[in-house]
């Protein structure tokens, strides 16, 4: 068994790549979900203005479902895509619960500004609407990373300590040189003189 030892540079490597990995996830997150909020308040509007003229949400509902398909399928193949996994069915799943969490955070948000505060204008509810995405956006980022594409990350190599048996090999070459005998070092004296610069005329 190949015992590893840490050092402070392989320490300090693992963090940053850590910190690279995170960031990495975030701004790509970042992209993913704004284009969903695009999406998301542009299916809204459609059907509140259409199909909903006086249910908002249900309107979001509808719009949720339609952004939350969107942005697994941006996650999956972009943002986390490093993180592998083989249990698609219960990452699919996890996903889908989560934004239902995501999205009664907004409907609450939506709700308190439409029931709560009386503002029934389209403006006001979007402006609420956003709010709540907001709130919603960080837990699902946090969910996300944590339970749903929780693949762990690939990690830089970095190279292993010998091991015991090589040291061994090392140390039995080492002790099968032969030790410098006198002769030896008067032979290597005399052959430093022959083979010094020539005298002088």
């Amino acid at each position: 068994m190949r015992l590893l030892t840490r050092t402070p540079g392989m320490t300090l490597r693992r963090r940053l790549h850590r910190w690279r990995t995170l960031i990495g996830e975030a701004w790509r997150f970042g992209i993913v979900g704004a284009t969903n909020v695009a999406i998301n308040f542009v299916v809204f509007n459609a059907l509140a203005l259409t199909l909903f003229p006086n249910g908002e949400l249900k309107a979001n509902v509808v719009a949720t479902a339609v952004a939350t398909t969107t942005s697994y399928l941006m996650n999956r193949a972009w943002t986390f895509r490093h993180r592998k996994t083989s249990r698609i069915r219960r990452e699919y799943v996890l996903f889908f619960l989560f934004n239902a969490a995501g999205l009664a955070i907004e409907l609450s948000v939506m709700g308190l500004a439409k029931y709560g505060l009386g503002l029934t204008s389209l403006l006001a509810l979007n402006l609420a609407k956003a709010g709540g995405l907001g709130v919603a956006t960080v837990f699902r980022f946090w969910t996300y990373r944590t339970f749903v594409f929780a693949g762990t990350p690939a990690v830089p190599a970095t190279p292993a300590a010998p091991s015991a048996s090589r040291r061994a090999v090392a140390a039995r070459q080492l002790s099968s040189v032969p030790p410098l005998t006198p002769e030896l070092a008067t032979a290597g004296a005399e052959a430093g003189q022959v083979g010094g610069p020539a005298a002088r005329p």
